[in-house]
């Protein structure tokens, strides 16, 4: 059984009602974060104690957390790491944690010949790249006022085709976590979460990615999807904006969901300019009847038999969602 927390539904900044991304998977062996952008830490605990106080059985504990996957280097998605490792620091953690990010073969051998040095303008290096990042994030946890780090594991999948990439370390007993690259610009990947005892339950994470990646079909990805959650930057008005800057519509978030033969779409990453979700899910839903909008504080549940349900924060409260009402 998979519970996933929707933790920020805004694309690029936060909103008056949607924070960035950032998402909280529990499974029987642990729990991972996919994405982390700003603030998450601030939003997991306010999450966790409400869910503490309701009985609905659900939880989102920290000391669950065994790894951390990032889908790309845009700090709406990973700057809210540090200080959540940090804050682990502070409180004592002594688990091991692993953080699992994209990079390329070249971003790895310039770190190794060359960090510190300027990045020239024609080296094909970002300065964003996830190979210096976790070269510079270490460094600041293993250094700061507080002596007390914990094991980390950094791992980098190095990205050069649109193949998935099992990784190499897997630290979810009976779960197969795989990068799935995608198209955005920088190396980017999306997360497939899959079950080795309940072959069939399988949850594909976007991340942020233009329309038509080659792996994100059911032949690529071995098999159909419970549950894909995609980006929906703009609505169809858009189309050509969302192109420009290598993001998806809603109609390219649901092409991907029947390409992926998902059995329910779930949106995010909406640009600050939608305030009417509805017109997401009537677009998204010519083409993918079974698509919704999501909103922050969602949890999916996705049971051993494949049944998905949908809870929605209410009145700091949890209710059972139609997905598919109007």
């Amino acid at each position: 059984m998979f519970d996933l927390h929707i933790l920020g539904t805004s694309g690029s900044r936060p909103t008056g009602s949607r924070s960035v991304s950032g998402n909280y998977l529990s499974t029987s062996s642990g729990s991972v974060i996919i994405d982390c952008g700003e603030g998450f830490q601030s939003r997991l605990i306010r999450h966790e104690l409400d869910l503490k106080n309701n009985p609905i059985g659900i939880r989102a504990r920290v000391s669950r957390i065994k790894a951390i996957l990032l889908t790309h280097s845009h700090f709406d998605h990973c700057w809210g790491l540090p200080p959540f490792l940090k804050t682990m620091q502070l409180d004592g953690r002594t688990e091991p944690l692993t953080i699992i990010a994209p990079t390329t073969i070249q971003a790895i051998n310039w770190v190794q010949d060359n960090y510190g040095n300027e990045i020239l303008p024609d080296s094909g290096i970002s300065s964003s790249d996830f190979a210096i990042l976790f070269r510079q994030w270490n460094f600041y946890i293993e250094n700061g006022v507080n002596k007390n780090p914990f094991p980390i594991k950094w791992l980098l999948v190095p990205i050069d085709d649109y193949a998935p990439q099992v990784v190499s370390i897997q630290p979810l007993d009976g779960f197969q976590l795989t990068a799935i690259p995608t198209k955005h610009g920088v190396t980017s990947v999306g997360w497939l979460i899959s079950s080795k005892e309940k072959k069939d339950r399988r949850i594909l994470i976007s991340g942020d990615t233009t329309t038509n990646v080659p792996s994100f079909n059911e032949l690529a990805l071995s098999g159909p999807l419970d549950l894909l959650i995609h980006e929906a930057t703009f609505t169809n008005k858009f189309s050509e904006k969302a192109g420009h800057y290598w993001h998806s519509t809603a109609s390219d978030a649901a092409k991907a969901a029947v390409d992926t033969n998902a059995n329910l779409l779930g949106m995010i990453h909406f640009s600050p300019r939608i305030d009417n979700l509805h017109v997401m899910e009537e677009e998204a839903r010519c083409i993918h009847p079974h698509s919704v909008a999501c909103a922050d504080g969602d949890i999916f549940r996705i049971s051993d038999d494949g049944r998905i349900n949908l809870m929605r924060k209410q009145n700091n409260s949890w209710i059972l969602y139609d997905t598919l009402r109007t």
